[in-house]
């Protein structure tokens, strides 16, 4: 019950930012099938369906001259919320409930007809999860509490201030290797509904917006957690630690890039997937990197998107010299972020990292 008031509290979070200034309103029923990625999963393949709620706003656009009437542009950018409740089809892994935070793009055919793309990440809640004595078959995930990340393409015929939608989403689930085991769960699904749009656009005039520097606090240093489990053969849970410090270009209220570098301690590395030391010292179980970030900002809520280069790391580590993240900041106070990542390399995930950081203002 704990973990469901967790993610019912994040579904608050992510609507109550966007509810005083939405474009659309949109609702959508989900029909398709779980896809497993390994054979270990493969007796999980089972039809789903679900529904989901969105909520986007169109992000500012940015001119440098006043600019006559105009009608709509033809492509539009957006930032948004979602939840998700899915029927995964099979007893062994019941349902899902999630929410998350979602940008898109919205390209215009004409007064219409218009694609959309659009991806979200976030958390979700599984009733059902891997267990050796009840479950012992399903070896998709071991915990309840799982990232969500979802793919959505579709095309929307506009009427009015109502428009009829269909597509197709990909959803993925897997819990950063908190608990084994952490195969994943994928759903490929078409879906159909009706978007409300709250605000008519029309003809408008677009004034100029002067690209301002936000340097009031440029700098920021921050530490994160991790608990991972090293391998189901050897169900022990470690925690990593990861300190960071980061520098800020930001030139609009909508979004900002940062640069920085973060050292990673990872007791794993003292152990074999069977439990067995590997006898390497304590210099051997660290990772120093450089990131490069992108955040899109939706009122005090950040969706992040990073990629890092290792510059060290032990000898024997297995990993790709690169890594990506997807996470989740929070502006918590003037001074405080709240934040959580997930850190993967390529489709494999590594972890998720929840921490703070410290900002200059």
């Amino acid at each position: 019950m704990k973990l469901a008031r967790r993610v019912i509290f994040f579904i608050f979070l992510t609507f109550c930012q966007p509810s005083l200034a939405q474009k659309h309103l949109e609702g959508y029923y989900l029909f398709g099938r779980m896809v497993p990625h390994s054979s270990y999963t493969a007796n999980l393949a089972a039809p789903v369906w679900g529904v989901q709620l969105d909520a986007d706003w169109e992000l500012t656009r940015q001119k440098r001259f006043e600019s006559h009437l105009e009608g709509e542009p033809k492509v539009k950018s957006y930032l948004g919320g979602t939840v998700l409740y899915m029927n995964m089809g099979h007893q062994l892994t019941g349902s899902q409930f999630a929410s998350g935070v979602s940008m898109a793009t919205r390209f215009k055919f004409n007064d219409y007809l218009f694609f959309r793309a659009r991806m979200a990440h976030g958390f979700s809640f599984l009733t059902k999860t891997y267990d050796s004595t009840l479950n012992p078959t399903n070896f998709a995930i071991g915990s309840s509490l799982n990232y969500l990340a979802l793919i959505t393409a579709d095309i929307q015929f506009k009427v009015n201030k109502l428009a009829i939608v269909a597509g197709l989403n990909v959803t993925h689930a897997s819990n950063g290797n908190l608990s084994k085991p952490n195969v994943g769960l994928n759903a490929v699904n078409a879906h159909v509904g009706l978007s409300y749009r709250m605000h008519e656009d029309g003809s408008r005039k677009n004034l100029y917006v002067p690209s301002t520097g936000y340097y009031a606090f440029p700098f920021a240093v921050g530490v994160k957690m991790a608990r991972r489990e090293k391998s189901l053969e050897y169900p022990r849970s470690s925690t990593i630690w990861v300190v960071d410090a980061m520098y800020r270009f930001q030139k609009t209220a909508n979004s900002y890039w940062d640069i920085g570098m973060e050292w990673f301690a990872d007791p794993n590395y003292h152990f074999n997937d069977d439990g067995t030391f590997t006898r390497v010292d304590r210099s051997q179980t660290q990772e120093l990197a450089v990131r490069a970030g992108k955040v899109y900002l939706m009122g005090r809520l950040g969706m992040r998107l990073d990629a890092g280069m290792y510059i060290m790391k032990p000898r024997h580590s297995g990993k790709p010299s690169f890594y990506n993240a997807f996470g989740l900041d929070y502006r918590a106070g003037q001074h405080w972020i709240v934040r959580s990542r997930l850190k993967a390399h390529l489709h494999r995930a590594d972890y998720m990292e929840f921490g703070v950081s410290y900002i200059w203002i």
